[in-house]
């Protein structure tokens, strides 16, 4: 049994099967053009010049609508600009916007462009993109991902039931969405849920099915496509669906790619179960590697102040230094206590959060690595956190969240619940939360 296994062993009796939260968490990671993420958290409204102004589009460092997939803008899990409440209850309403039923199973997390919530959901019959008002939670359109050219008509591979089809999180430019199921049914549609493309991308071979989420770097999706063969980062046109470029990579893994400015130059850092790999977005060139991660790697990485921070159980948490563009990026420390299975973590210049799935979180000095402090909570964590400003926000398994101050102290501010199991990641768009539960998903926002 991998420490992995018995960690969660541990952690989430009798939950279905151990790999069920770190398999949702992977549905991780997007997509950011801004230089400054914080602005996408605000939502609404597309800032943009020229041409791109003309059709909907951001510009490299300006904001693109609300939350465009996973973790926020880059996927690096910041909402600066969020204003959420703290306290709220499913049992009583009490901020509680709206909830409706999701009628399908996934464990992708919401996207949000302008007043509208894309999820996925899946069962043995239909890949589903889905379409809900942002603020009334009333299903505007669901597009059924059939007839896509070369996918086998001898029957599904084979994924875990609890985890399903649609574990990877879509992404969006505000005119069109993307999509990506375990299939290997790779979907564009435009926000109206018209169709404008659909290409597939081979059955997955990976053991446990594909999760990783897309990310969008300008006109392009890049899918991160690892698995025991033929591993590959794919840029595909959004409008188009057209191939731009593709890379090989090596080894499996079921984590998302992350997307940062690094003093000018804008980097695709991704993880499998060996090493950190860095790709320029546009041209597909591999910047850099650093090998220092094992096991079956589901955290995505985190991203602040010119430092990556990579971790998963069987390996070790680890702190790289790439602002030196000329140079191999430098490793300023590591640390192998308690890590993640699942949850990705967050970081800012001064601190890093390390949630695990058996509910121990850990604060950390960003460029040091020394141990502030370690909290206990009483259930494990397959939500990535979310740093709302001087805030962390993290959602359990229980569907309880847990907002604690980002500093060398621990200090709780508030828990609130949802009234039902969680494993995907919010969303947080200007004063609201967008949670999907087990069954549900919701809209959090103080009452008027």
């Amino acid at each position: 049994m991998t420490p992995m296994r018995r960690a969660l062993a541990r952690c989430w009796p009798p939950t279905p099967t151990a790999f069920w939260r770190w398999l949702v968490a992977a549905a991780v990671g997007f997509v950011g053009l801004a230089s400054d993420p914080s602005v996408w958290a605000q939502g609404g409204s597309v800032a943009a010049t020229g041409a791109r102004a003309a059709n909907g589009l951001a510009s490299p460092g300006q904001p693109s609508p609300g939350w465009p997939s996973f973790r926020g803008a880059g996927g690096i899990g910041h909402a600066s600009s969020a204003t959420p409440p703290r306290s709220w209850s499913a049992k009583d309403g009490k901020n509680v916007l709206w909830k409706t039923r999701i009628a399908k199973h996934g464990m992708s997390s919401p996207a949000i462009a302008g007043n509208r919530v894309f999820l996925t959901a899946a069962d043995d019959l239909t890949r589903q993109v889905l379409c809900y008002d942002a603020d009334t939670g009333q299903l505007l359109w669901h597009h059924d991902v059939d007839g896509v050219a070369g996918a086998p008509d001898y029957g599904l591979p084979e994924v875990l039931e609890e985890t399903g089809y649609a574990a990877p999180t879509v992404v969006t430019d505000g005119l069109r969405v993307a999509a990506v199921f375990a299939t290997g049914e790779l979907v564009g549609v435009t926000v109206e849920g018209e169709r404008l493309w659909a290409q597939h991308l081979g059955l997955p071979k990976n053991h446990y099915g594909h999760t990783s989420s897309l990310m969008r770097y300008e006109n392009l999706v890049l899918v991160q496509y690892d698995q025991k063969e033929n591993s590959r980062l794919l840029a595909i046109e959004l409008a188009s669906g057209k191939p731009a470029w593709q890379v090989q990579r090596g080894a499996i893994s079921w984590s998302s790619p992350i997307l940062v400015d690094n003093n000018g130059r804008w980097e695709a850092i991704l993880t499998n179960s060996k090493a950190v790999d860095s790709y320029d977005p546009r041209t597909g060139e591999h910047l850099w590697q650093v090998r220092c991660l094992d096991g079956e790697v589901a955290p995505s990485a985190a991203y602040a102040d010119g430092v990556v921070f990579v971790a998963c159980e069987g390996a070790t948490a680890t702190a790289i230094d790439i602002r030196q563009h000329d140079a191999q990026p430098r490793v300023l420390w590591q640390w192998d206590e308690s890590l993640p299975d699942a949850a990705s973590l967050v970081a800012n210049a001064e601190y890093l959060i390390v949630p695990t799935g058996f509910g121990v979180v850990t604060c950390l000095a960003a460029k040091t690595g020394q141990v502030y402090w370690e909290h206990q909570f009483d259930k494990g964590f397959s939500s990535s956190p979310i740093l709302v400003n001087d805030c962390v926000y993290l959602l359990d398994l229980a569907g309880t969240m847990q907002m604690f101050k980002l500093d060398k102290e621990f200090e709780l501010v508030g828990t609130a619940d949802i009234g039902e199991d969680a494993y995907a990641t919010p969303a947080f768009v200007g004063g609201r939360i967008y949670i999907r539960g087990l069954t549900h998903l919701f809209c959090i926002a103080e009452s008027e």
